[in-house]
């Protein structure tokens, strides 16, 4: 398990939280088991290298895991984060949030229709 060891380790956990994409981000993955980097790029409308770029920070802070699957990228929150309780109850806060409210209907509506990953 990773421990916040120092001042500095704490505020880099809150730096990953104080970017609204990485927030969207955790807002989704927080809905789900786990999401791939496709997924994310399409709910959010955002451009691979931007979802990825968002996501290789929260993984560098331990905040979620990956995995390979073929040839996709799963993404989860990482359930043994010491500070999950406090993301958690920061991604609570985004409930009423009218973007939060569209990427998790857009997150529905996409796993309505077929999936259409075509990132490289």
């Amino acid at each position: 398990m990773t421990i916040l060891k120092s001042l500095e380790d704490h505020a880099q956990f809150h730096k990953a939280l104080a970017e609204p994409v990485r927030l969207r981000i955790l807002a989704l993955l927080q809905t789900r088991d786990s999401l791939c980097v496709c997924d994310l790029v399409s709910v959010l409308a955002l451009s691979q290298s931007t979802v990825s770029r968002h996501l290789a920070y929260l993984k560098n802070q331990q905040i979620v895991n990956s995995w390979r699957e073929g040839n996709w990228i799963h993404y989860a929150l990482n359930s043994k984060h010491p500070a999950l309780n406090l993301m958690k109850a920061s991604i609570i806060m985004l409930e009423p949030l009218e973007i939060i409210q569209q990427d998790k209907s857009a997150l529905a509506q996409y796993e309505q229709s077929p999936k259409r990953c075509n990132i490289d």
